[in-house]
């Protein structure tokens, strides 16, 4: 400080006077640029998580009818938002917001550099002897730089690892959620030709119209399923089982997106799939599965059958504790039917109690 006038920022300070004001009009102009990329790469990757099941459903809305990849996420929007004004608020100078943007960036060139080498070894088949040495040069300058950001932990490069610890809690506890329910889904599946034998062999009262049963395994009869026979002990003419299945590739070409099974008895095995660079639409799909006599499908009479399950924490200590957050996330998802887009009045949902 001197004469009680703060210094000027040695960015500034080699700027001559007469270039001053343009320089602030490019730095701020850089920052916005900056900025919308941060919020775009942050869409594009919460899409993609969910797509890839490391996410809980949220709300994806498509922005522009011409080019598919331009879409708004409001939860990630609104987090962003309050997240820098609570930055801003807490540090309350940039000197002081250097120390977490340091370990920040540092974290990740480490990170970066760590799925590097997976994709050397995991996608590209290099072998070892060559993937290590090039990926232990990069880490070696990456650690450096982050051994000296350490000395700044406390001074604020505890705030990104934090934030960072609290995504990893959220996306590892709900693929352990998810891992835990097909487990149990599957221990307690039934065999789905069982399933068709005993309703050809019992002939239960069928109504007419289509049902749509959304179920995650397509390997039996879903539970939801069984739950509405046993207890409505009626079916529909025509049972599709569809399954939505999210791929490893930002697009699956048309000619690969659907894959459908007649079983007989008015059953259909029905799995679309889609890339996680795509948002799939339910309703669009049964229109196209329509259109090309696939299903024999009856619009006027067409109900979509989801499950609404309340989970049960069991077990002891951290496994408890996550199963009951796994559950608090669950709640809090966004429903099936906002995102597959489908329309509210035709769903029956069904209550289910799990216990994980």
């Amino acid at each position: 400080m001197s004469g009680g006038k703060p210094e000027p920022s040695a960015f500034y300070a080699i700027v001559p006077h007469v270039l001053l004001w343009p320089m602030i009009i490019l730095s701020t102009a850089a920052t916005v640029i900056a900025s919308q990329a941060l919020i775009s790469g942050a869409y594009s990757l919460t899409q993609q998580a969910v797509q890839l099941g490391y996410s809980p459903r949220i709300t994806v809305v498509h922005t522009c009818a011409g080019q598919f990849g331009q879409i708004y996420v409001p939860e990630v929007n609104w987090s962003l938002m309050v997240a820098s004004v609570a930055l801003v608020a807490g540090f309350r100078s940039s000197d002081k917001l250097a120390a977490a943007y340091g370990m920040a960036v540092t974290g990740t060139m480490s990170i970066t550099t760590l799925a590097y080498f997976l994709v050397l070894a995991k996608t590209w088949k290099w072998p070892l002897w060559k993937a290590v040495p090039l990926c232990a040069a990069f880490m070696a300058i990456d650690l450096t730089f982050v051994a000296a950001n350490l000395r700044k932990f406390w001074d604020g490069g505890w705030v990104p690892f934090g934030i960072g610890l609290a995504v990893f809690t959220l996306f590892t506890t709900w693929m352990a959620g998810r891992a835990r329910l097909g487990d149990h889904v599957r221990a307690v599946m039934m065999p789905l030709d069982a399933f068709i034998a005993d309703v050809h062999e019992t002939k239960p009262h069928r109504v007419r119209g289509t049902a749509v049963f959304l179920t995650g395994n397509s390997g039996g009869v879903p539970t939801l399923l069984l739950h509405h026979f046993k207890h409505n002990q009626v079916l529909h003419e025509t049972v599709m089982l569809l399954t939505i299945s999210g791929e490893h590739v930002p697009f699956v070409k048309p000619s690969e997106r659907i894959d459908a099974q007649a079983l007989g008895e008015g059953f259909h095995r029905v799995i679309a799939r889609f890339g996680y660079m795509e948002t799939p639409n339910v309703p669009a799909l049964i229109a196209a599965l329509d259109r090309n006599k696939t299903v024999p499908i009856d619009e006027d009479r067409l109900t979509y059958f989801l499950g609404r399950e309340t989970f049960i924490a069991s077990g002891r200590g951290l496994r408890k504790l996550r199963m009951r957050l796994f559950s608090l996330i669950s709640r809090n998802a966004l429903p099936a039917t906002a995102y597959f887009g489908i329309p509210p009045n035709r769903v029956v949902e069904l209550g289910m109690q799990i216990e994980l």
